[in-house]
C-alpha cells in the first residue's frame, strides 16, 4: 500500500497544479464574460473546482500521514483508512469531472496557447484518472468485498473520456464528441 500512496499523493498534487492552472484561465472569463449565460457557466466549473481545492487541501496531507508511518493498520477496522479510502473515491470522480470541465473548456478555447495548455493538462488527468480507478479497483476488491462503486456506470459501456490517440493536440475539428446527457449537459 506504500507504493500506492506514492503514487496518489503524485496524482493528487499534480491535480491540485492543474486546477490552480485551469481556474487561473477561467477567472478573467468570468470577470469580462459577454452575456450572463458565459458568466455563469464558467463560474459553475470554477466553483466546482474551487470545492475540489478545498477537498485536495484535506485528502493530500491524509495521504502523506499514511505514507510516513512506519506500521500501518490498513483494515476496515481502521476509522482513518477507511476515511483515506472514502476521500479517494470521491476524488477518484472529482478527476473524472475535471477532464470532462477541460473538454468543455477546449470548445470554447481554440487559441493556440489555451488550447495546447489545456489538451495538456487534459492528457495528464486523463491518464491519471484511469490509473486512480484502476488502484482504486484493485485496492476496494482487497479490502472490502462487498464494495460497488456508485460511479461505475460512467465506463459501463465505454469510456466516455477516452478520445483518439494522438501526438499532436487534438483540436475541435479534429475530434468529435459523442452527443448524449450528463449531469453537466442539462441547462
Amino acid at each position: 500500500m506504500k507504493e500506492e500512496l506514492k503514487i496518489f499523493y503524485r496524482i493528487f498534487t499534480t491535480t491540485f497544479d492543474a486546477i490552480e492552472k485551469f481556474m487561473k484561465m477561467l477567472d478573467p472569463v468570468i470577470k469580462n464574460a459577454t452575456d450572463d449565460h458565459e458568466r455563469l457557466y464558467y463560474h459553475h466549473i470554477f466553483e466546482e473546482e474551487e470545492q475540489r481545492l478545498s477537498r485536495l487541501v484535506e485528502l493530500i496531507p491524509l495521504i502523506q500521514k499514511f505514507e510516513e508511518k512506519d506500521q500501518i493498520v490498513f483494515t476496515p477496522t481502521n476509522n482513518e483508512f477507511n476515511r483515506l479510502l472514502q476521500e479517494l473515491n470521491l476524488e477518484k470522480f472529482g478527476l473524472h469531472n475535471f477532464v470532462e470541465h477541460l473538454d468543455l473548456a477546449l470548445f470554447r478555447f481554440t487559441d493556440e496557447e489555451r488550447s495546447t495548455m489545456l489538451n495538456q493538462l487534459r492528457e495528464v488527468s486523463y491518464h491519471d484518472y484511469q490509473q486512480v480507478k484502476a488502484m482504486l479497483n484493485e485496492i476496494n476488491s482487497r479490502f472490502d468485498h462487498d464494495y460497488v462503486d456508485p460511479h461505475a456506470h460512467h465506463d459501463e459501456h465505454h469510456d466516455h473520456l477516452d478520445r483518439p490517440a494522438s501526438k499532436v493536440p487534438v483540436t475541435d475539428a479534429q475530434f468529435k464528441y459523442k452527443k448524449g446527457f450528463t449531469v453537466g449537459s442539462l441547462r
